[in-house]
């Protein structure tokens, strides 16, 4: 009978072939390696106290590349037509990778809409725990003024979830704050067989203050060898169901200037 350190070598063998076959299938979740390219057009209604219109249009356009050393540089275009507004915007990101495990990384983004400038600089991270993807960000919203609005500056965090049943399936729910204000949102993003290779059906929607609503449906299409074979892989960098450049989203972001107080009485005799 073997003691000692032949059977705890063997152990220990055992214990990490174990493992590296049971993080194979988590490691291919991540994105391959390569560049990538993505279009996502969506289209239902929105909703707001304060709205001229209830349409809601979005088109997001991304172009990344990621490197052997799990590094990804990703440049994203965005743009919005909803509540009676035109909005546009973009975002330049980037991330260190470890597939299996999760990731970290940073973004800039910026955002017009009814000439008001809505910027974001945020930290994010993902992990991977129990087959859930936990994501994160958090950062600062400068305020910007125009005329005699403002868009409310200060903190901007979000958490969500995802849960990815199978390859073609996955399910996210998710908050975040700006500036005080709270915004709920959820996704649903589904890759049919009938469907071509690389395209995927989602469902997005959310709801902040102000009585802002938003439902759309949309046909997203990756491609390049670098792009995610898998829902989780695809989603990989991004909180899906966040509509990033809406300005309004968390409620009314912009600020009314304060009253101009009464003139004083008249004391004159």
């Amino acid at each position: 009978m073997e003691t000692g350190t032949p059977v705890r070598n063997r152990l220990i063998a055992s214990f990490a072939c174990a493992a590296s076959l049971a993080a194979a299938p988590a490691m291919a979740q991540g994105t391959g390696k390569g560049w990538a390219g993505e279009l996502w057009p969506r289209g239902g209604l929105a909703d707001s106290d304060s709205a001229s219109g209830n349409g809601a249009g979005l088109l997001d356009g991304t172009l990344s590349y990621s490197f052997d050393n799990g590094i990804t540089i990703k440049a994203e275009g965005q743009g919005n037509s909803l509540l009676g507004n035109d909005g546009y915007g973009g975002k330049v990101q980037a991330w260190w990778e470890l597939p299996g495990l999760g990731l970290i990384g940073v973004f800039a983004e910026n955002a017009r809409s009814d000439s008001l400038t809505q910027r974001r600089y945020v930290a994010f991270g993902e992990l991977i725990v129990l087959g859930f993807t936990v994501r994160g960000q958090a950062g600062y919203v400068p305020g910007d003024r125009t005329a005699t609005n403002e868009v409310d500056g200060g903190f901007f965090g979000l958490a969500s979830g995802g849960w990815y049943p199978s390859d073609q399936l996955g399910l996210n729910i998710g908050g975040a704050t700006q500036a005080g204000e709270g915004l709920g949102f959820g996704n649903v993003e589904w890759m049919p067989g009938f469907m071509p290779p690389g395209t995927s059906i989602t469902f997005d929607g959310g709801a902040g203050g102000n009585g802002f609503l938003i439902g759309v449906v949309g046909v997203r299409v990756t491609f390049g060898p670098g792009a995610g074979t898998t829902v989780r892989g695809r989603q990989v960098g991004s909180a899906p169901g966040f509509t990033n450049t809406v300005i309004g989203a968390f409620g009314d972001t912009r600020r009314s200037p304060p009253p101009t107080p009464p003139p004083s009485p008249n004391t004159g005799s």
